[in-house]
């Protein structure tokens, strides 16, 4: 199946596409593409590599440290989608006989079915189970998902303030997204150039080297991580490769011939045989080397790409293919791969949204295997009959009426913040305290501070636009810098209130960027650079006192140590070092909630130690971090401290939205801002 370059090029614009080849030998792979009719033929490897994608994605959601690279399964069904997808087209444009109303009903009957009933299920489910919030998400991912725009909604929703990954029950139809995106842009390309008699293989080449480039560009360069990978444009080269894999495959001369013109005396196929191990250690290499830190997709994808080609390329009599792949345990999970994908994140997701953490392993092994089951009953009872060819538009036509009022719920769901009044129902009969507590204040945030003022005297061009700038008075105060990520930030409101008479104060950092030299996170754009910025800033403008805060259970926080020396030689002598706030799993509202929903106890709790992440790994922390600060003489002050004792932490100091300890998982309300910084040192 591998044309020479030679060969490429001598394939006419506008040759015609072959469907059948009476010289093809038996044992040839491009002979396995075809039936006799013209008609793209069943491939048992196929779905056994179908079944490999499957299983690494589902391994790796399930047990990340089994596998930390199962996440490539998305690029081999992206390969695998491309070359059958594109097979069937040019099959069908060499034919006359190809579609647009045909080549759409064949993908509703097999893409709506099961998506309809997984999007109905997550709906029913969370309208029982998820409060105002998460539900409000769960109707906009419907909708995206509904709309096979999911990748562009996460992608638009993704930051440092985002959700957890954990708790999007429909976080993985993001690739579904890209696939329907391809399904529409590719097909109509292909017809304009196919009427044009331009070289379709030309095309894809063309496609995929500028997608593939984009998508070198944005992770290598840019450090776009999070638009590499949900963008269709840094996606598409990875469909391209199975579509010129599908090209060349209906366009070769056999292989057998080309051995024999090159006196090349290996049989096809040993070839066959050697291309396929080729390409399963490709993909062997990728998921045991591959991890969610890696610069992914990048360069890297090309493993799992590249490896999933050279496995349809061998072709089914390949030994690997013929033995392995064609095993009927794995076809079989390659038939059923499709709801599988679709049941088996939901699932997880509102396990771990119930728990409030991480479910054990044993609940996560019983997820699994209940998304085989509801797997196999969505395709035997729902996906195969309505796939039979009986009443093909009426079936299209009402799975797409289906789609789109679940996709309008969705939304409307979204659009009424959650639907609140399912609270008031038995399921979500909440005492009235808690009720108030959900009722969301977005100016309660403690980083809801505005824009940070400057000294705009330093400007030689004035003022920038929006600037606040410090008064006359204000100047005349010494300096306070405030350095940290939003950690710090959220300390702000406090000082402004407690040390405003004695300093002028400025908040530096970045959200997401600890107050450590060196320290580049790979899912972090220019952490590096903006520190070292804000060092020569600390250097040159001596402030009389420097506080550095940070998130540090999100880092290596041991690494401060040596910033803070390097601070000390430079002769920046008065630096307070904030110790770690408390972190509430999944956000401090749902963990009261869960609390509530435990022992049922309509008074909630002014303390409690239920539901702090990492197993109060904050405390460990907070005490090392005051020894390491005395070693070095700089003055720590524990958050711990102040706002834990042998109950537990603080959980609000009222009974409103506004007056909780953290809006989130650990940022503070200005409440609680106010409250821990009036119990720092005066000086």
């Amino acid at each position: 199946m591998i044309l020479s370059l030679r060969e490429f090029w001598e394939i006419s614009p506008g040759a015609k596409i072959k469907t059948t080849s009476p010289e093809t030998p038996k044992d040839s792979s491009a002979q396995a593409l075809l039936s006799n009719k013209g008609h793209l033929k069943y491939r048992p490897d196929i779905d056994g590599l179908r079944a490999l994608a499957i299983l690494f994605v589902v391994i790796y959601h399930a047990f990340p440290s089994v596998i930390p690279g199962g996440f490539i399964g998305v690029d081999i069904f992206f390969v695998i989608s491309g070359f059958l997808i594109s097979t069937i087209i040019y099959t069908q444009l060499a034919s006359n006989r190809f579609s647009f109303v045909g080549f759409y009903i064949r993908r509703i009957k097999r893409i709506f079915p099961a998506l309809f009933v997984v999007l109905a299920f997550c709906f029913a489910f969370g309208w029982f189970n998820l409060l105002a919030d998460e539900f409000s998400q769960l109707g906009l991912h419907i909708a995206g998902g509904a709309g096979f725009i999911a990748n562009l909604v996460l992608w638009n929703e993704s930051g440092y303030f985002d959700n957890a990954s954990d708790t999007k029950p429909l976080l993985h139809l993001w690739s579904l997204g890209i696939e329907e995106q391809f399904y529409f842009f590719w097909p109509i390309l292909i017809c304009l150039a196919w009427r044009k008699k331009i070289n379709l293989l030309w095309v894809g080449l063309i496609v995929g080297v500028i997608s593939f480039a984009i998508n070198v560009y944005e992770v290598h360069h840019q450090l776009h991580f999070t638009a590499a990978f949900y963008s269709p444009v840094t996606r598409f080269w990875e469909l391209m490769i199975g579509a010129i894999l599908a090209y060349i495959a209906l366009n070769q001369k056999t292989m057998l011939d080309r051995l024999k013109a090159s006196n090349i005396s290996l049989s096809q196929a040993r070839i066959n045989h050697w291309i396929s191990i080729g390409g399963a250690v490709f993909l062997l290499v990728g998921i045991f080397q591959i991890n969610k830190n890696s610069p992914f997709p990048g360069f890297l994808a090309l493993l799992p790409t590249l490896g999933a080609a050279l496995l349809i390329a061998a072709g089914e009599r390949a030994w690997l293919n013929r033995v392995v792949l064609s095993n009927r345990l794995l076809v079989w999970i390659g038939l059923i791969s499709f709801p599988l994908y679709l049941w088996h994140w939901p699932l997880l997701s509102f396990a771990h949204i119930l728990q409030g953490k991480m479910p054990s392993a044993e609940i996560r092994s019983l997820v699994l295997l209940t998304s085989i089951v509801l797997s196999a009953l969505t395709y035997y009872c729902i996906e195969k009959p309505i796939r039979t060819n009986q009443f093909n538009k009426l079936k299209a036509s009402i799975l797409l009426v289906l789609l789109i009022v679940i996709g309008y719920i969705g939304f409307n769901t979204y659009q009424r913040d959650g639907l609140t009044f399912r609270l008031n129902q038995i399921q979500f009969r909440l005492p009235p305290i808690l009720q108030a507590l959900s009722v969301k204040d977005p100016s309660a945030s403690g980083l809801d501070i505005g824009p940070p003022k400057i000294d705009c005297s330093l400007s030689k061009l004035g003022a920038p636009a929006g600037a606040i700038c410090f008064t006359k008075e204000e100047l005349q105060k010494p300096a306070l810098f405030l350095w940290g990520d939003s950690y710090a930030a959220h300390l702000l409101i406090g000082y402004e209130e407690r040390f405003a008479s004695q300093y002028r104060i400025s908040r530096l950092g970045y959200n997401g960027c600890p107050p450590i030299m060196g320290m580049e996170l790979p899912n972090r754009k220019n952490c590096t650079v903006g520190n070292e910025q804000i060092f020569e800033r600390i250097l040159q403008q001596r402030p009389a006192k420097l506080v550095i805060a940070a998130n540090w259970t999100d880092y290596d926080w041991q690494q401060v140590e040596a910033t803070l020396i390097k601070l000390k030689q430079a002769g920046i002598e008065e630096i307070d070092l904030i110790g770690p706030a408390p972190v509430w799993s999944d956000g401090l509202y749902k963990q009261l909630y869960l609390k509530y929903l435990a022992d049922r106890d309509s008074n909630i709790p002014y303390r409690m130690w239920f539901g702090l992440s990492k197993e109060r790994d904050f405390l460990v922390i907070d005490q090392a971090m005051e020894k390491m600060a005395e070693k070095i003489h700089v003055r720590y002050i524990s958050i711990a401290k102040i706002l834990c004792n042998s109950e537990g932490c603080i959980t609000r100091f009222g009974d409103t939205s506004a007056s909780l300890e953290a809006i989130d998982a650990g940022h503070f309300t200005k409440t609680t801002s106010r409250y821990v910084v009036s119990h720092f040192p005066g000086k």
